[in-house]
């Protein structure tokens, strides 16, 4: 198993080049095989915001357009988390690499908490943005950050091993940027990359891959425009078990509709008449 990550604007997809399977990814394989309660009343909370940030143009509109308009509503703001998140995200991984970076003004308070992070963590990132996949299970996916955190001296955190100098090493953060704070299934998507079978740091390489390293510690950062938190992530084999049988939910539900044949037409001709009974 030999994996290139492909890109294209900000979709990606996996393939392996042996035998030119695309393979899929970790948060395809949550979003196939889990039900997003949340997002029901995310719909509906989005388009009545749309609506009324919207009200006078969609009031000049025919009833047939205005109901086409407030179908797609929610989608634009769903597009503006997407992006803000994937930039937010690009210049994280920037500034962990030691790169200099021009933020928007719309971001920057979103950075200054990565930073924030950064700093009062004191954050050794040792692989970012570093492909891992599952030769037994045949995923792929891509974890943000691996590498050494200095966490406080509480008891809570007594069972980790730190090094000479006081850091946890081996942890595995997964930054996100949503209003709604850390959902859990980020527990099982945390768990995919843990139990990964090999890391490939470089994405392109395949032959820079080599087996994935044990995790100490899984945590979600939660960046916002406010702060940030981190979050710690039960992510251990239960949850990875978990993730894979709602991978198996994704491949059953992909091809579910196969599963059911055509109407079956009766072999002859009936003989039954319905007949009206005589009033009495």
């Amino acid at each position: 198993m030999k994996i290139v990550k492909k890109t294209n604007g900000r979709n990606h997809w996996y393939i392996d080049v042996e035998t030119g399977e695309r393979l899929p990814g970790v948060t395809t394989i949550l979003d196939q095989g889990l039900p997003k309660k949340a997002l029901i009343n995310w719909s509906a909370n989005a388009t009545a915001e749309y609506a009324i940030d919207h009200w006078d143009e969609l009031a000049a509109l025919a009833p047939s357009a205005r109901l086409t308009k407030l179908k797609g509503g929610r989608y634009a703001v769903k597009d503006e988390a997407a992006n803000r998140g994937t930039q937010v995200h690009k210049m994280g991984e920037r500034l962990i690499r030691g790169e200099s970076v021009v933020v928007p003004d719309v971001l920057r308070r979103y950075v200054d908490s990565y930073v924030r992070f950064m700093d009062e963590f004191q954050l050794r990132a040792r692989y970012v943005e570093a492909v891992v996949y599952s030769e037994r299970h045949r995923y792929v996916g891509t974890l943000d950050i691996f590498g050494d955190i200095l966490l406080p001296d509480m008891p809570e955190y007594d069972h980790l091993p730190r090094d000479d100098d006081g850091f946890v090493c081996d942890v595995l953060l997964d930054p996100k940027t949503n209003r709604s704070g850390i959902f859990g299934e980020t527990a099982l998507q945390l768990a995919g990359y843990r139990f990964a079978d090999f890391m490939q740091p470089d994405a392109d390489d395949p032959e820079s891959a080599f087996e994935m390293p044990a995790v100490t510690f899984t945590a979600a950062l939660w960046i916002r425009p406010d702060g940030y938190s981190l979050v710690p992530v039960v992510a251990e084999e239960a949850q990875h078990r978990a993730f894979l049988y709602a991978q198996q939910v994704g491949i059953f539900d992909q091809g579910a509709r196969d599963l059911i044949g055509e109407p079956i037409e009766p072999p002859t001709a009936s003989r039954y008449v319905l007949a009206e009974a005589d009033a009495r």
